[in-house]
């Protein structure tokens, strides 16, 4: 399925060349629903607990007492 996403170099060639664009990861939620996700995320190895931004209150993104948190990678 990756392989749907990157070019090859030439059609005579095995390897394959990737360009990485960073990509924005944000989370918004009660507290809780973001902390699980935020384990879950780092228990399957896709990000590190402490790469996610400082949570900060989701204001008009999200309902009442929800926060946002942003992964950048």
């Amino acid at each position: 399925m990756a392989e749907e996403f990157v070019t090859p170099e030439d059609d005579n060639s095995n390897q394959f060349q990737v360009n990485r664009e960073k990509i924005k990861h944000i989370l918004v939620g009660s507290p809780n629903v973001v902390k699980r996700t935020i384990h879950l995320l780092h228990t399957v190895g896709y990000a590190e607990v402490g790469s996610w931004s400082k949570p900060v209150i989701a204001g008009s993104l999200g309902e009442l007492g929800d926060i946002v948190t942003v992964l950048i990678r």
